[in-house]
């Protein structure tokens, strides 16, 4: 009988360079090794990875193994990991993730402890770059956009950084690049939802119906994990538009979720992006002249980042609009 309490499923495609480091981040987990297996679901790339794949299977001590088929989106290629996981707990990360070496056990200890009714656990991201102290890295640091986490308010969704958190926060769902969940809870409400290609909105949604069912989520922002981010305003704003094009197709399921406040999050979405607009145009001077009194960026950093973000807000409000309009 398999000893196997956790599967780690990466899904992956094109990306061989910095799946070798996750790979690498995961064979240097202290949690004992005959308790986790790491399961690789190769999503039709085109460049080395299958060769990349069949050759670290032949030389890594872990348990590895890894699934190749025709490209069929993230959400296709995770639920193919669910289904092949020998572990009763599936932890899910990205193949431009870097894993802290206590990692699974963390993540262990803590369904050791949970209750039945918590369906996952999850973490924060830190985003880091190839190139240290460009433009764009120092950019990506300061939006520090991945340690905003989603929190039930008594009206709406709402973001609110990792430092700002009580520890009681009722959290609506987990980012997939840094979670564990029950797996029999992840067959119970049939996986990730296919027609999510990209990542994007396939996370709320497949959490939005484990809430259905009553099962909560735990939330530590000690469970950091580094998220490789590329060094490009271009590849930022490509990202953005993927991630508000999942949002609005996870507003067009929102009707079949059953907590109001979820409703009401996406029912109101246009006007929640616009009161964003506002907030950030009245932050735009107190940002600048706070960055100016930190003196850790230069002049021209400290007036473009908060325009940047600005922009970012107004673009996402447009984009919404206009997938709102293209999937009615």
């Amino acid at each position: 009988m398999s000893s196997v309490k956790i599967t780690v499923v990466i899904a992956t495609c094109n990306r061989v360079s910095p799946l070798r480091n996750c790979l690498s981040s995961l064979e240097a987990q202290t949690l004992d090794s005959d308790l986790f297996e790491v399961l690789v679901i190769n999503d039709g790339s085109t460049d080395s990875t299958g060769q990349f794949l069949a050759d670290f299977m032949s030389e890594t001590d872990m348990g590895f193994r890894y699934i190749s088929h025709k490209n069929s989106g993230v959400s296709y290629s995770r639920n193919v990991g669910i289904d092949n996981a020998e572990g009763e707990y599936v932890a899910f990360t990205d193949d431009d993730c870097i894993v802290p070496p206590d990692w699974l056990e963390k993540m262990y200890q803590g369904f050791s402890s949970a209750d039945q009714d918590v369906a996952g656990i999850g973490g924060p991201l830190n985003c880091i770059t190839e190139n240290n102290d460009t433009f764009v890295s120092n950019f990506i640091q300061f939006i520090d956009e991945f340690n905003y986490i989603p929190v039930l308010t008594r009206l709406v969704i709402w973001y609110r950084h990792t430092s700002q958190l009580r520890g009681d926060e009722a959290v609506p769902y987990l980012r997939t690049s840094n979670a564990i969940f029950r797996k029999k809870y992840l067959k119970e409400v049939g996986g990730f939802d296919v027609g999510f290609r990209r990542p994007g909105g396939e996370d709320p949604d497949l959490c939005y119906r484990l809430l259905n069912q009553n099962y909560r989520f735990c939330f530590d922002r000690e469970l950091v994990v580094l998220h490789n981010s590329r060094d490009s305003l271009t590849a930022f704003f490509k990202s953005l538009r993927n991630y508000l094009e999942g949002e609005i197709r996870t507003n067009r399921k929102s009707h079949l979720y059953k907590n109001i406040i979820i409703r009401r999050s996406y029912q109101y979405i246009l006007v929640r992006k616009g009161v964003r607009i506002g907030q950030t145009f009245i932050q735009f001077p107190f940002s600048v002249l706070k960055m100016m009194w930190s003196r850790r960026c230069s002049v021209v950093e400290c007036v473009s980042f908060p325009f940047i973000v600005l922009l970012s807000k107004i673009y996402a409000f447009f984009i919404s609009a206009y997938y709102r309009l293209k999937y009615l």
